[in-house]
């Protein structure tokens, strides 16, 4: 004998999977529950992690210019 919770379940499942999500909604779901203030402190850490990870490349093509 079946539940009828377990189709209840089944058939919400069935439907969302069957939507189709765009990008942009699957963003402003993320992004409407992150802090602004979240987003700014890992967006500035990320700018660090960056400059610190392209500081070598720059003082490798510096070097091969100045002994070219």
């Amino acid at each position: 004998m079946i539940s009828p919770n377990i189709i209840t379940i089944r058939g919400i499942r069935k439907a969302a999977l069957l939507r189709h999500r765009s990008i942009r909604d699957i963003s402003r779901d993320y992004f409407g529950t992150e802090h602004v203030r979240f987003l700014v402190v890992e967006s500035i850490v990320f700018a660090v992690m960056a400059a610190v990870a392209i500081w070598p490349i720059v003082n490798a093509v510096e070097f091969i210019k100045l002994y070219l």
